[in-house]
């Protein structure tokens, strides 16, 4: 009896010891006045962070076209859903990681670390949301999971998937479904794609200015799927050049959350708690379009003078490609449209909370610009996203004769030339200068470059040799969830 109540108390000290282990040196934390707190342990990590575009909000870009060198970023640009960070502080505040965006202070001081590494943590644009216990959420910190990164990144623009269409909070939860995305659901976080690098993160989508580290975050990384990511022999091997991953495998967007797919600041309504509304469109599982991506983008600041496109609309933000560029490949898209002020030259900034509150733009521009417009001109706009999240499975992925036979692909819109009966059915689709019919599944079958059903398997199959691939799938996520740990 003795010996069980000695191994009992062995137990609970081992478990106490463990679970005070996990708390870590924050646990000492008395009480959490912010970055001065965090500096006491963390200060090279802190200046490393004060540099980054989460911090700043601007940077040098680099594949923007007409930007190269030159300081860009959010805090200069205009978009068509929030317009504009100016005269807007209070609200971007909310996410912005730092108490100094009303300021333009973006010292090492200013920071909020809590935003990034803190569970179930709000803030405001000064400080901690009054709502939260700051200090308990100091004791809890860990590295960023998804909920911490998706309370920001999916509530971009107001509201859950109102902006990216493929990041909704839904992929925040523990578990989630193959079906919603597979590389989450084997538990990857961001950052296992999303590599840091002295606390600057490592990706840009379509539509973003800034680089903020040399490390680009791509499908065909040989550190994830590599140039040949099929089985060996497999004739969708042979796509990889025109076609980037996404353009198969992301085959809807908005899956549980509807997403927004047009936002109009001129057409209001007054409605819940005697506030104005804008008017918005959303749409639950919509398909992605497909556009050519080089990785180089045309965006709009607020000080560049835009113009109408042909059909009337001012773009904010698209790919640059072509189907005559070798180094373009065809991507996973979506296309939002927009409706907002303007003097004719220039996309304006505005205060929402003037617009939401009093229907007055007129005063919501003044309030930004110091500037009277009234009447208010409205143009309309439009931007193209990426879409790189919200993976299929690879048994609802795009195959041949999807694109090829029922043509998901839009081959005019992409470039090629086409022959269409007259109903506008689609006859013919070739890539110009060449004669390969890529609209007859039974013509591309038939060559040396085509392929029937079940086109991922060898065409030279060996017993057994599909398994490789496969672990060295399972291998590579292991190594990343350990990486992460």
């Amino acid at each position: 009896m003795l010996l069980i109540i000695v191994a009992l108390l062995s137990c609970l000290f081992i478990a106490s010891a463990v679970s005070a282990a996990s708390e870590g040196e924050h646990a000492s934390i008395r009480k959490y006045t912010g970055a001065e707190t965090c500096l006491v342990c963390h200060q090279q990590e802190g200046e490393d962070f004060a540099t980054s575009v989460h911090n700043t909000w601007m940077g040098e870009a680099t594949h923007v076209v007409g930007k190269e060198g030159n300081a860009t970023g959010k805090l200069v640009g205009i978009n068509d859903f929030c317009i504009a960070v100016k005269s807007n502080e209070a609200l971007c505040g909310k996410c912005h990681a730092g108490y100094g965006l009303p300021e333009y202070d973006f010292s090492v001081e200013k920071i909020d670390c809590l935003i990034c590494h803190a569970p179930n943590y709000k803030k405001t644009a000064s400080g901690p949301d009054p709502s939260i216990d700051a200090t308990a959420a100091a004791r809890n910190v860990g590295p960023p999971t998804r909920e911490m990164c998706l309370r920001c990144h999916a509530l971009a623009s107001g509201g859950d998937n109102n902006k990216r269409g493929n990041l909704e909070l839904v992929m925040g939860a523990a578990n989630i479904s193959r079906d919603l995305d597979v590389h989450m659901s084997t538990g990857m976080a961001c950052q296992d794609c999303h590599t840091f690098v002295n606390h600057h993160v490592s990706g840009r989508g379509m539509d973003l200015r800034i680089d903020d580290t040399d490390v680009p975050v791509t499908c065909d990384d040989k550190r994830c799927h590599g140039s040949e990511p099929h089985a060996e022999g497999s004739i969708y091997n042979k796509h990889t050049d025109r076609l980037y991953c996404t353009a198969c495998h992301v085959t809807a967007y908005g899956k549980v959350q509807t997403v927004e797919t047009s936002r109009d600041w001129e057409d209001t309504h007054l409605g819940k708690d005697n506030r104005y509304h804008l008017t918005t469109v959303r749409e639950s599982n919509p398909a992605p379009i497909h556009v050519w991506w080089n990785r180089m983008s045309e965006i709009v600041d607020l000080a560049d003078p835009v113009v109408r496109g042909d059909d009337g609309a001012v773009m904010m933000a698209k790919p640059v490609g072509s189907i005559d560029n070798p180094a373009s490949k065809i991507y996973a898209a979506r296309f939002h449209r927009g409706r907002q002020s303007w003097d004719g030259m220039h996309l304006l900034p505005y205060r929402h909370e003037t617009v939401k509150a009093t229907n007055n733009m007129t005063q919501a521009i003044f309030v930004a610009t110091g500037k009277i417009y009234d009447p208010v001109q409205y143009v309309d706009t439009a931007r193209y996203m990426g879409l790189f999240h919200g993976v299929s499975p690879k048994d609802e992925a795009l195959t041949c004769k999807d694109c090829h036979e029922d043509h998901v692909i839009d081959f005019e819109a992409l470039g090629y030339d086409v022959e269409k009966d007259v109903s506008g059915n689609l006859i013919s689709a070739v890539v110009p200068g060449e004669s390969l019919n890529l609209a007859d599944f039974n013509a591309k079958a038939g060559t040396g470059t085509g392929a029937a059903e079940g086109a991922d398997e060898p065409v030279a199959a060996t017993p057994g040799f599909g398994i490789v691939p496969a672990l060295g799938g399972l291998m590579t996520v292991a190594y990343l969830l350990r990486k992460r740990n």
